[in-house]
Parts: C-alpha cells; structure tokens; sequence
C-alpha cells in the first residue's frame, strides 16, 4: 500500500496522527524532488507552539506546513500563528524564498480572505505567499507527485502555484489553479472541476440571490432606500464589491472588505460622518473608463441615508464570502434576478435569465470569426457578448493580436436593452470583463435602425412571453412596413372585393332596373368600374393600405423579424450561397415555430432565412434560472441575400433532454457538447456535397450522415 491509498485525513487523530501522515505523505511526494521534509512534532506528539507543524526546503526555498484539523469559523485562530512562523522563517533564511501550505478539512471563508489579504500585502515580494489546500487539494496534488517521476513536475513547477495567489479564493478555486498549472493534461480532473465548480455555483447564486433580497429589505427596513431605488443601490453595492475586485486582480488595494473600507474611512477623515461609501462610489464614477463608457450619471448617486456601519454589516461582511471577479459567481446575474423579482418582470417566462451551458454552446455554434461585429438586440446582462468577445479574441492570430483583441473589445460588441437599470447591469458586466469601451444602451432593441445591415452575427435571447407591437414608439411605418410578421388587414384588397361584390350584385339586377333608372345604375355601374380598376392597379403595384390588428406577440417572432434588417445581406461573399449572410442565433418558444397562429413568422423564416439547426431543448432548461417550463428551441439561420431563393441544403435538427442543470439545481449530464459535434459532422458533409456553387440533394441522400443518439 502506498502512502496515500486508504488515507481519510479528517478520521486522523490531530495530535498523534495528522501531522505525522502528512509528514511522511510529503517525504514520499517532494523527497525524490531534492527537498528535505522535517516534521517539528514527534511520532506521537503534534509540533509544539512557536514553530511550524512540518518545514520543507533545499538551498533555495523554504515551505512551512501548517496543519489542522480545525474547521469553519473556528479556524481564524490558526491565522497569526501561521503568518508569524512565516515571517520568522524568512528572518532565519533571507536569502531563501518562504512560503505556507495551510493544510485544513476545508478552507472557512474568512481564513481564505486573512489569507488572501496578506498574500496581497505582500503583492511586491516574490514570495511570503500563503496556499490553503484542503484535505482533497492536498490528497491531490501529493497523489500526483508520489506516482509520477521526478522529472515530469519540478521543483520550479511546485514552486509557480503560490504564483496565481489572486485565485486563492476558495477550494474550487484552488483545486482549479492545481488543474492549470500543473495537471492540464488530465481530462477527468478538468471533468471533476467543471461539475464541482457548477455544482457550487448553483448552490452560491441561490444564496446570493436571497442574501441580495435581504438587503433589499433592509434598505426598506431602515428607510435608507425606498422602491426602485432600493434595488438601484443594490445594484451599485454590488458593482463596488465587482470594481474593488477587479482593482485587487491587478494588484491594487482592494478597498471594500471591512478592514481596507475602515482604512478608507479614516484616510478621508469620514470616522465621525461615516459617509466614506458615498465618496468611496464617486471616487470610482471618476474612473476615466467608466466615463467613457458613461456607465453612470449624474444622478446615479447611492442613498444619502446610506452610512458606513450600514455598508459594512448588511453589506461588506455577510457578502465578504464571496468573490466575483475570480469565480463563477455571477453576482451582477444575482442583481438581475433580484431585480426582475422586485420589477414583477417577467422572469417566469425566461426573460431575465439564459443558462449558461446555453450560452456557450450558442456562441461555439455561431463559429464567430474575429473579424464579425455581434449584437445582442434583447442583451439581459450581455452574456452572449462577454462570451463572444472571449470566443472571438481566444481566435486572433497573426501580427498585431493586441490591436485585433482591442478593436474587438471596443468596436466590435453591441448590446441593448430597454430597461435602463438592467442595461446599466449589462455595461458593467461588459467592464468587468474588460471590453475596453462599453457599446451597450438603453434601447429598445426592435428599434435599432442605424444598425441595419451592419451586423455578421445576433445572438439573443429575447423575452419568450408576450411583447406589445401597438406602443406609442412604433408607428405605422415600423408596425406596417418594417414588421411584415404583425399580423394585418389588407384594406385595399378588402375595398377591391367589396367594389366587386358590389358590381356583380348590380349586373345581376340590371334586367329589373326601369328605364328612368338607367342613366343613374350607369353612373354608379362605372364608379364601381373604375374604382375596381384603380384598386387593381395599387394592388399590381404594392401600394396597399394596411391596417394592424391584434397588439401582441411573443417576444421570439418580433425579434426573428427585426434581425433581418440588422444582419448584413452579405457577410462574407467568398462562402458557398447558403453560408453569405449575416447570421441569426436565437431562443424561441416552439409555439413560433409549430402553431397555426405563428405560420406568418414561420413564412417569413423560410423567405428572408436559409434554416441551418433548429435544437429543441427540454422543457426543464430554464427552470433553475425562471422556474418555467416552457418549450424553447434554438434556431440558427443566416440572412438570405436572394430572397425569392429556395433553401437547398438540409436542416439539422437536434434535441437536448439535458442541459448540465436539472430541475433541482443539481449537476446532471450536458447534451449540448455532443449535439455540436454532431452539427459540425453535419455541416461537413453538407459543405462536401457542393458541385460549384449548386448543393446536390441527391448525393448528401447517397452520403453517410447517419442520425446520432446521445447515451448519458
């Protein structure tokens, strides 16, 4: 038996046992590497207080283990002992580079934040870094050391994990910097990660959904904030944690956990005002970014009720165990649930919220270029973007990759929204993810007229329920002209069939007509002549009076319709025909594209489209995220430049029964991955079956495309 097989560290005892397996468990992983491993403790006493519980080093550096047994709050303890063993090791061996591995069940929150704190204190140092391994992370990295050869991870590899210190923010987090820095080649381990990370992802939104709706209470509570602007300084609470994040990535002071902000407090005498948050916001609108981005106004201003004892205990403390910027917490996802919840949006029906699974495999079916200009007309948060953008920019290649991935960033991304709090939710999101300058307005986006044919790709999600078309902001011109897929009456065609109702009826009786009635039937016989004549000729010639009927439709066909004047009739014109225009991915209600009451939308998907994938989702898709049920399908079409041309090629059709999330929040096995090797094998074959520029039916029938199943 080897020194890890049938270990369960949390059963060690920690005074006889704990300290002394993890010595030995080190000895067989680092021994053959060149370190000598030391246990300061015996075989059946634990190290004594004042020195660490194990040491490893050679000529050049120096690790101090700190192990325990403690778990949660209880560990805080630990903290000051581990960081003055630390520093005195480093007075003992100047010349040496020191480092901790703080080895515990589980790392608690707060000890993750103390350490990442004073790993950041000592940002200028290439070394004095602290790395929390849980039991698991330890069993991990050290299993992998003992049954691999020295060679295949060096000492310098060991040595470049207290590097990525920023992502010591949690066990996924750090189980993740194992994966990227040392383990990448091992697939079931990425696989292990990805569940883990998904699994407490889910787990955290739903809490920092409920912590969020507490402090909007709370701000009630306390008359700090009423109404829509309780949520508003939610929103800007939530984005200063974001910012303050972001500045600690980049090794600048992160000044909103509660020591920093009472540093703050006091640096700009605010400890008897305690408005320091107020000045601590404005200072950050400043932010010459921002500004460019005109992220905020004026008036975007935090309640001047809001104090700092406020912030830091309904604010900076119970969400302190959170980190958005280095993890998968959406936390500006969070606000925009909680913001959906409070506006009586319509969240039930998918209109806050796309998965994310669903997201990434939109954007990798899209098959983005670098060179295309996006838009999300229905952009929520701007998921669909931040994902193209790094889809986009991970493409670049060739000289100037710098300046490609900049002018991505800030040309080449459009959002919009027509809710002011939620597009000022997307904005931010955008500048979290660094997009250099942020296109994203305040718009309704069935109205973007200066965007038509500019765009190569749409990617949206737009809402599933019903919208108006009858609004003040549309006219006639929009919902007559511009919205072939509302439905209308044709008054023209209407006056033409009753004129000839009308003519008929009179020739029918013109046998009975006395003769001093004669010269008056003419008259009226010729009126109806001519008008019949004068209708046929408008009709002929397109000028027909229409007249809407009805006021809504769901949300999905008024988009499908939009989508067509924005996308560029021509995106690429080297592609074979049905590959030229611009390209439309889109989350509809299979109501759209399977009833009567849609077969308008669906013509009008056939004329101005060639139909690539239509990918029927499960009904449970976006019950983690609206809890509704209803049936969605993703349509991918792309914009004909012909429209009076006849699709030729075949359409993909495919069905995902699941989506990586189930009704319960759980994860669960993800179709989505093997549904999109199936298209591109598809689409390959589609492509081989051109004959110039004509597609031959005949031979793709002749081919061996076979339909695939998917088996969990």
């Amino acid at each position: 038996m080897t020194e890890t097989e049938g270990l369960n560290y949390r059963q060690l005892n920690p005074k006889t046992e704990l300290e002394q397996t993890i010595t030995r468990v080190l000895k067989a992983a680092l021994s053959k590497r060149g370190f000598e491993v030391k246990h300061n403790g015996t075989e059946i006493t634990n190290a004594p207080g004042g020195v660490p519980d194990i040491e490893i080093w050679d000529d050049n550096y120096h690790i101090n283990i700190e192990a325990t047994q403690t778990v949660k709050a209880s560990a805080d303890r630990e903290y000051l002992a581990i960081k003055d063993h630390l520093e005195a090791v480093k007075s003992k061996n100047p010349n040496k580079k020191c480092y901790v591995w703080y080895i515990s069940p589980e790392t608690h929150y707060r000890m993750a934040n103390a350490i990442r704190e004073y790993d950041l204190s000592n940002r200028d140092k290439e070394d004095m870094k602290i790395m929390p391994l849980c039991f698991p992370n330890f069993e991990l990295l050290t299993d992998k050391l003992i049954h691999t050869i020295k060679d295949e991870y060096s000492k310098d590899d060991i040595i470049r994990l207290f590097s990525d210190y920023l992502s010591f923010v949690d066990d996924e987090r750090v189980m993740k910097v194992l994966y990227e820095k040392l383990f990448y080649s091992d697939t079931s381990l990425k696989s292990e990660i990805e569940a883990k990370e998904e699994d407490k992802h889910q787990k955290t939104i739903e809490e920092l959904i409920a912590g969020l709706m507490k402090l909007e209470k709370d701000l009630h509570d306390y008359r700090i904030a009423l109404a829509a602007d309780a949520i508003k300084n939610v929103i800007f609470l939530v984005f200063i944690k974001l910012y303050e994040e972001k500045r600690e990535f980049h090794k600048e002071e992160n000044r909103f956990t509660t020591a920093s902000f009472l540093r703050f407090q006091a640096y700009i005498r605010q400890n008897k005002k305690k408005k320091a948050i107020h000045a601590l916001f404005e200072d950050i609108k400043d932010d010459q970014e921002l500004k460019d981005a005109k992220l905020f106004t004026e008036s975007d201003r935090l309640s001047e009720r809001m104090n700092d004892d406020f912030v830091i205990k309904y604010f900076i403390e119970p969400f302190s165990r959170y980190h958005f910027y280095t993890t998968k917490v959406d936390g500006l996802g969070a606000a925009y649930e909680v913001l959906g919840k409070l506006s009586g949006k319509d969240v039930k029906v998918g209109q806050f919220f796309t998965p994310e699974k669903i997201v990434r495999f939109m954007v990798k079916l899209a098959e983005l270029e670098p060179t295309d200009i996006v838009l999300d007309p229905a952009c929520g948060t701007a998921r669909f973007l931040t994902n193209a953008m790094e889809d986009m920019a991970h493409k670049v290649s060739g000289a100037d990759m710098a300046g490609q991935i900049d002018r991505i960033k800030k040309t080449q991304l459009f959002g919009t929204d027509d809710d002011l709090n939620v597009a000022k939710l997307a904005k931010m999101n955008m500048y979290i993810h660094n997009d250099g300058k942020t296109n994203i307005q305040d718009k309704d986006g069935l109205l973007l007229y200066d965007m038509d044919n500019t765009i190569d790709v749409i990617l949206t999600n737009p809402p599933l329920g019903y919208l108006t078309y009858m609004k003040d902001t549309y006219d006639n011109d929009f919902r007559i002209k511009r919205m072939e897929v509302i439905p209308r009456r044709n008054l023209t065609a209407e006056k033409l069939s009753k004129c000839e109702d009308r003519l008929k009826k009179l020739q029918d009786n013109e046998y009975n007509i006395e003769s001093k009635q004669i010269g008056r039937y003419q008259k009226r016989k010729q009126s109806l002549i001519d008008k019949i004549a004068e209708y046929r000729v408008l009709v002929t010639h397109g000028e027909v009076e229409y007249v809407t009927t009805g006021n809504l439709l769901k949300g999905g066909a008024l988009f499908v319709n939009v989508a067509k004047h924005y996308l560029k009739d021509m995106r690429d014109a080297s592609a074979l025909p049905e590959w030229r225009g611009g390209k439309l991915l889109i989350v509809l209600d299979e109501g759209i594209l399977n009833t009567d009451d849609y077969k308008l939308v669906r013509d009008f998907i056939k004329k101005y489209y060639y139909i690539k994938a239509v990918i029927s989702l499960t009904r449970d898709t976006f019950v983690p995220v609206s809890n509704t049920t209803t049936k969605t399908s993703i349509l991918y079409a792309i914009k004909k430049d012909d429209p009076d041309a006849t699709q030729q090629e075949p359409i993909f059709w495919g069905h995902a029964d699941k989506v990586g999330i189930n009704t319960k929040k759980k994860v669960c096995p993800d179709h989505l991955p093997a549904i999109l090797d199936k298209y591109r094998e598809f689409k390959q074959k589609v492509i081989s079956c051109y004959r110039g520029v004509r597609f031959d039916k005949a031979l793709f029938t002749a081919s061996s495309f076979l339909p695939g199943g998917i088996h969990d």
